[in-house]
């Protein structure tokens, strides 16, 4: 009896070693998770400068819901252009406002732009969060998805599902990793020339999952940071247009896109004749 008390003495103290070991690497884990989802939720941006001048401006108006930041210049009416935007991945997405007053600015149409906010900052932990936007405004007959960088990719991938319910694809700084040549959809894809973020090689292979006319504008100046209003990317490269500048050339490239692609087209999907596009404006270059 002895014997055996001894031998469970002496296990013991390693069940508990074993014990404290394994509480302590999970309170690690935790605090590695725990500090990985504050870093994705603290976010890049927004400028408050900026989107205070666009809250400003007379001829815009910026509602905020639970669903993200909406952006129009007119009351929200059959004839509404809408766009549903993805942030970039780990940017606080009211840093796309500044970027949806612009494109607003150059459409002729009332457009809405409706900027998703997305859990952790990350489109891809939501990428059908457009569904939920389009049933909030059953005004809008006519819509297109989008985003920048990360967000443009999910944007596209949800697209590529859903392509029954848009009209249009736009892609800033972004590129598909789906096939959506065969959808029907219309497809805008800006490029930043000064973008030192993205992988040149991987979204110039990439326009193959695009239809053969779809648009591709390469911005003069801008940088992947310039999508948005959020400061500096690490690995990004100088820009030569101003922040500012930059904005106004990527909301002027898609703007006019939607009124010449999409605006026009008022019908469930899509066949009309090719128009002739507009001529490129400053400091683009059109492929």
């Amino acid at each position: 009896m002895s014997g055996v008390r001894g031998r469970i003495a002496r296990r013991l103290p390693a069940r508990r070693r074993l014990a404290i070991a394994g509480g302590a690497v999970v309170l690690l884990l935790a605090l590695v998770v725990a500090g990985g989802a504050a870093y994705f939720a603290a976010g890049q941006g927004p400028n408050a400068d900026a989107v205070a001048a666009v809250e400003a401006d007379p001829n815009v108006t910026v509602e905020r819901t639970a669903l993200g930041t909406a952006v129009r210049d007119g009351p929200v009416t059959g004839s509404t252009v809408g766009l549903v935007y993805y942030p970039g991945a780990r940017v606080a997405h009211e840093s796309y406002v500044p970027t949806a007053a612009d494109v607003v600015a150059a459409s002729d149409r009332v457009a809405l732009v409706v900027v998703a906010e997305m859990p952790l900052n990350l489109a891809v932990i939501a990428p059908d969060r457009a569904d939920r936007v389009r049933e909030r405004y059953p005004e809008v007959d006519v819509w297109a998805v989008g985003g920048h960088s990360l967000g443009g990719a999910m944007a596209c991938r949800h697209a590529a599902e859903n392509a029954a319910a848009y009209d249009a694809l736009v892609l800033h700084a972004a590129y598909c990793d789906r096939d959506v040549s065969d959808s029907g959809l219309d497809v805008l894809s800006v490029l930043g020339a000064a973008d030192g973020v993205i992988d040149a090689e991987r979204e110039r292979a990439s326009r193959s999952n695009l239809p053969p006319d779809a648009r591709v504008v390469v911005l003069d100046g801008v940088n992947h940071a310039g999508f948005g209003a959020y400061g500096r990317q690490r690995g990004d490269d100088p820009a030569s247009l101003s922040p500012d500048a930059s904005r106004e050339a990527v909301g002027n490239a898609t703007g006019t896109w939607l009124d010449e692609r999409v605006g026009a087209n008022r019908s469930p999907r899509r066949a009309v004749a090719p128009r002739s596009p507009r001529s490129p404006l400053p400091g683009e270059r059109v492929f």
